[in-house]
């Protein structure tokens, strides 16, 4: 974080959220040194910017200090701070940085393409998907937002409730797909985004597997929702009638462009490591895919893969300067959207009993697996991963501290069982599903939430004031102070929708656990 204060000094400058840029937004996005006739396709990668926060400064607040829930990546450092995301106490300042950087970057780019598009045309429809996929982030971490009344200078509004929110983006997102489903036959010579896409390089029907892939995880989301079985199936459905990922060619990468990979960044400074959760798991298990994962460190008897538990107040750089970092380099590319996740998605769907959408969860939980691998490049064989019925997750050993030991609750082996009940069979999905994310840490705490599954370590140090539990961990983040200073009486009622702006209130999707 050697540049955060600066990056923050900086954002001030920009119009925040939502209601202090009502009355300016126009102002602030029309470049008076830039011709009207901007191709909107220029935008794009600032939209494509929100998938993965590639630059170091979004990649540390969205990868590290709150998607610690994830179980994937540890700050290893306190700033010399009492309130911190891992210690589920995180003061307003921080906290607002959470949606207020979402809602900024989409929208200051979004409404443009939109304006310069006319609403309509490929680019259009792609920028459409792409703030559905954004505002799914923001919706998923603090629950009630503004979505459906948001319009161009119009930014002040009402909050939605979840599911209004969800039914908005099942709308839009459909909206979309019908628009990139026609543009899959644009002429090369007319494929304007393909010199600005870095993620499909233009390819439309890339874009579009993707987009009924993000149908299919929504979905499958809302799926144990009271009243909501119905919907969920038939959205499912439709996605996966429509075509979702399906192999390793399709997993979403941002190959960067300009940018550097944030985690190399940050974890050179020194303030984050891999996390205790994940590496002890894949320890366990014999993983192959830790080699492409993790650096090894020397333990003292050897190389080892070494994490390092989250939430442990007053920790600093030089604590867990010797454990594991992620293996990756200046040019790294970065995980947006995994197809290995279709596989899982659908294998949980057979769960549910939705043999239309998918016929057979271990087939499809045996995919996700073959997929994960090929998408790593890992060559080992996968089928003697997968069958292995012996391994579990190991018993994690501080390298520092006994105190901050752990043993994993929930274990479950690798290979499917089919006589075993549907609870450890959801566990087996959604425990290789996390393995596969890395290191989609939102995308991880969700599914914790959800399901409970599989079991993220908790924070080693609970200075919650607000009602969180080592049992279920933080569930939501609070609204932005942004949004307290310029549309109070707006985000008063959404707090109200949920029973109020705490961080141990349940989302709509996220009661089970």
């Amino acid at each position: 974080m050697k540049k955060f204060k600066q990056y923050i000094v900086g954002a001030l400058l920009l119009p925040l959220l939502l209601g202090s840029c009502t009355s300016n937004f126009e102002e602030y996005n029309t470049d008076p040194n830039r011709p009207t006739t901007l191709d909107a396709a220029a935008l794009i990668p600032n939209l494509i910017d929100c998938l993965a926060s590639p630059e170091e400064n979004p990649c540390q607040r969205n990868n590290t200090f709150w998607a610690c829930f994830g179980g994937y990546v540890t700050a290893t450092n306190s700033w010399g701070r009492q309130f911190l995301y891992a210690t589920y106490n995180i003061d307003d300042e921080w906290n607002k940085w959470s949606a207020d950087w979402y809602f900024n970057t989409l929208y200051r780019n979004y409404f443009q393409i939109a304006r310069l598009t006319n609403e309509t045309g490929p680019v259009f429809s792609l920028a459409q998907m792409l703030r559905v996929n954004i505002m799914q982030y923001v919706v998923n971490m603090q629950g009630p937002l503004p979505y459906s009344q948001v319009k161009m200078g119009t930014f002040a509004v009402p909050y939605d409730d979840e599911q209004t929110a969800y039914m908005a983006m099942f709308e839009d997102l459909d909206k979309a797909i019908a628009g990139l489903k026609s543009a899959q036959g644009i002429l090369e010579e007319d494929n304007t985004v393909a010199p600005y896409d870095r993620v499909y390089g233009g390819d439309y029907s890339k874009w579009l597997k993707y987009a009924n892939t993000l149908k299919l995880r929504m979905a499958i989301r809302i799926a144990r929702v009271e009243g909501q079985e119905e919907f969920a199936h038939r959205k499912a459905l439709e996605a996966v009638q429509e075509g979702v990922m399906s192999s390793a060619s399709d997993t979403a990468w941002d190959k960067l462009g300009a940018w550097k990979n944030g985690f190399n960044t940050v974890q050179e400074w020194g303030e984050m490591r891999a996390n205790a959760s994940i590496v002890t798991f894949m320890n366990g298990y014999e993983d192959p895919r830790r080699e492409v994962y993790f650096k090894t460190t020397n333990n003292g008897t050897g190389a080892a893969y070494t994490g390092v538990r989250s939430g442990i107040a007053g920790i600093t750089t030089a604590d867990y300067a010797n454990a594991s970092k992620f293996k990756v380099d200046e040019k790294t590319d970065m995980l947006i959207f995994s197809a290995a996740e279709a596989a899982f998605l659908q294998a949980e769907a057979a769960l549910l009993g939705w043999t239309d959408v998918c016929p057979s969860a271990r087939s499809f939980y045996e995919a996700g697996i073959t997929i994960s691998f090929a998408e790593r490049g890992v060559t080992s064989n996968v089928a003697s991963y997968y069958n292995n019925s012996t391994r579990l997750p190991g018993n994690f050993t501080d390298m520092k501290n006994s105190a901050c030991n752990y043993t994993p609750k929930n274990q479950v082996s690798i290979m499917w069982n089919e006589s075993a009940s549907d609870a450890e069979k959801l566990n087996r999905v959604i425990t290789q599903k996390w393995i596969a994310n890395f290191p989609l840490g939102a995308e991880a705490w969700n599914d914790y939430r959800r399901t409970g599954y599989p079991d993220i370590f908790p924070a080693y140090d609970n200075r919650s004031t607000q009602g969180v539990t080592k049992e279920r961990g933080q569930r939501r983040l609070r609204f932005s102070l942004n949004e307290y200073e310029t549309n109070r009486a707006h985000v008063q009622a959404a707090a109200s929708m949920i029973g109020g702006d705490r961080e141990n209130i349940d989302l709509w999707w996220a009661k089970k656990n």
